[in-house]
């Protein structure tokens, strides 16, 4: 547990969840967009691509989270009683 009250494990477990949960998403919308190919549903598909493009962003944005979380963790000062 961080001085600040904040524990360290917990946020990186749950960051890892929210990455699971977009990995889940990009998954269940890659299959989903090749049933809709195998039907010509063109424009369904098109709204599927650019989610699937989206939920890639958003874990590339999440890329590195546990570094950063070691490193605000270092970074943020201690408090002492006086």
């Amino acid at each position: 547990m961080h001085d600040t009250g904040m524990n360290m494990g917990q946020l990186a477990m749950s960051v890892k969840q929210v990455d699971d949960t977009i990995a889940l998403a990009r998954t269940w919308s890659h299959e989903l967009l090749h049933a809709t190919e195998n039907y010509d549903m063109e424009r369904i598909g098109e709204k599927l691509r650019g989610a699937m493009d989206a939920l890639g962003e958003a874990r590339a944005a999440l890329e590195g989270y546990e570094e950063a979380i070691e490193a605000d963790h270092n970074a943020v000062g201690t408090v002492r009683l006086v």
